[in-house]
């Protein structure tokens, strides 16, 4: 096998290179938000980058790439409608903006895939995006992610 073979040869199986996409994903929209980046340059610096890359000498699973751009895009082109529903449904638990960007980030991408993504169970997309922010969190802020997503959901979603 070469290494170009080793390099796009998929890594995981088909649950474990999602979770890798939603977790890249997150951290393309925090860049995205932090540097008023294009979703496009955010991508293809990824793509060139990061995305199936060690990191410190660590080999992690490739992630799905479709669904990462799908993700990064989406939430791009989508941004200002998706925080009306964040705000919404934050406004409905007596809860405000979160001012921190990598807790939107992680808001907004489960926002999106619970919109845009419906061929994929809400239970996963939910449980997939409450594993980023632990992995990120350790105080309340999973709770918050849950309910904010969870009542998201409810307005959009029917399973």
């Amino acid at each position: 096998m070469t290494d170009i073979q080793k390099e796009t040869k998929p890594q995981g199986s088909k649950i474990a290179r999602s979770s890798a996409a939603r977790l890249a994903a997150v951290q393309a929209v925090y860049q995205v938000l932090g540097n008023n980046q294009s979703a496009e340059s955010v991508i293809s610096e990824y793509r060139l980058h990061r995305l199936g890359k060690p990191v410190d000498g660590q080999e992690f699973v490739t992630p799905d790439g479709v669904l990462f751009e799908m993700v990064v895009r989406g939430v791009y082109d989508r941004m200002n409608a998706l925080e009306d529903m964040i705000i919404a449904a934050l406004q409905k638990s007596n809860k405000t903006k979160p001012s921190e960007p990598l807790l939107m980030a992680i808001l907004l991408c489960g926002a999106f895939e619970l919109l845009d993504n419906q061929e994929v169970d809400a239970p996963v997309i939910l449980s997939d995006y409450l594993n980023v922010t632990h992995a990120f969190y350790e105080q309340g802020e999973s709770r918050l992610v849950n309910a904010i997503l969870d009542s998201i959901k409810a307005v959009i979603r029917h399973n």
